[in-house]
């Protein structure tokens, strides 16, 4: 329950600056992890980014101060924080189907986008796991930059370029997931093909030391893969009681199997 409440707790500070500056590590704080996190979790529970979310409230705000106030379109575009009347004008007429200057028209209907307010799922079948320590890794190998949007497309087409540039490689020891959440795209990070063994071309990457929590699924197929993936973040992190390190997670591939793992405290 601490962990809904915690998100609830973050929806309320967001609703209280949609209309001014939003620090997203407050935001972040307020929800109980790491903005990586709070990037990765909040479409398994919302349907949406969280940046669709925040314009999506804002843009429904700012058309009820449209229609409700004789504020002008441009202070309310400064208002949601859009830097012109051009780019709120374009936004408002994506999102509400009319122009801002028709919107104080009695006789036109805009859309609302309410606030969300988080509930605990029912029970899930118990998440077989361990909790283990590994030492710091050297690995090697390539990148993408990529966000949850377009994961799906991206690491394929990454494993098509390295088997062109790499055809006698055996398969990868090691996919990653690392956030970069300080960059101006928050929802972006990089996801990482990895070997054990270095071959030319490719990039280090060093792996810290850390204890991992790690869920041993049996198969190397991307969708179980992401199945099992979405099942944790969605199900067993709101009840658990680990903090998550705002390290980079792994996928260890061995054996036809992959061990999942989520660095942790």
């Amino acid at each position: 329950m601490t962990f809904y409440n915690n998100l609830n707790s973050a929806m309320d500070y967001l609703e209280q600056h949609l209309d001014g500056k939003l620090d997203y590590y407050v935001l972040a704080r307020k929800a109980g992890v790491s903005l990586g996190t709070l990037q990765r979790i909040f479409p398994l529970f919302a349907g949406i980014t969280l940046t669709d979310y925040i314009r999506r409230r804002r843009l429904t705000l700012a058309g009820k101060d449209l229609v409700q106030t004789d504020a002008r379109v441009i202070d309310v575009a400064v208002k949601y924080g859009y830097e012109s009347a051009v780019a709120f004008s374009r936004a408002f007429q994506k999102f509400h189907g009319i122009k801002p200057s028709m919107a104080k028209n009695n006789t036109v209907e805009l859309k609302y986008y309410p606030k969300l307010i988080f509930s605990p799922p029912q029970l899930e079948p118990e998440l077989d796991y361990e909790i283990i320590k590994l030492p710091a890794m050297q690995l090697f190998g390539c990148s993408i930059l990529t966000d949850n949007q377009h994961i799906k497309r991206d690491a394929p087409q990454l494993y098509l370029e390295i088997e062109r540039q790499y055809p006698d490689l055996p398969h990868p020891d090691y996919g990653m997931i690392n956030y970069l959440a300080t960059r101006d795209s928050l929802e972006s990070y990089e996801y990482w093909v990895l070997w054990q063994e270095y071959h030319s071309g490719m990039k280090s990457y060093h792996v810290p030391a850390s204890r991992w929590l790690k869920i041993c699924i049996p198969s190397q197929e991307a969708r179980d893969i992401q199945e099992m993936s979405d099942r944790f973040y969605e199900k067993f992190l709101p009840t658990c009681c680990y903090r998550l390190k705002p390290d980079p997670e792994l996928e260890h591939y061995h054996d036809n199997v992959t061990d999942f793992l989520i660095p942790i405290y």
